[in-house]
């Protein structure tokens, strides 16, 4: 039987202090995101997700210009928050904060 992967968010490695940030996929993580493909920065430790567990049509816009998806996520504690879905920019918007 042929495994089955996730749809990729990425099509190339996305850059990250100038140079491209390498493939990984998560094991054992208490927060549910087992098996997720994730990219990280060699130099500073960003990360940003690989696939599209979060991003959903009518999530808001993030910041990047032009603007881009968001992904919605369970950030540390309880809050579900939207940031922007290739970690290209700083957007953050907790859902008490958006309204449709």
């Amino acid at each position: 039987m042929q495994r089955e992967y996730p749809p990729r968010l990425f099509a190339n490695e996305p850059l990250c202090c100038g140079f491209p940030m390498s493939r990984h996929q998560t094991y054992g993580n208490k927060n549910g995101n087992v098996n997720r493909p994730y990219y990280k920065c060699k130099d500073c430790s960003d990360m940003v997700f690989d696939d599209w567990e979060g991003i959903r049509g009518g999530n808001p816009d993030c910041a990047c210009n032009p603007p881009r998806i968001s992904r919605g996520q369970i950030e540390r504690g309880s809050d579900y928050t939207f940031r922007c879905a290739r970690g290209r920019c700083d957007f953050k918007m907790n859902i008490e904060d958006w309204q449709e």
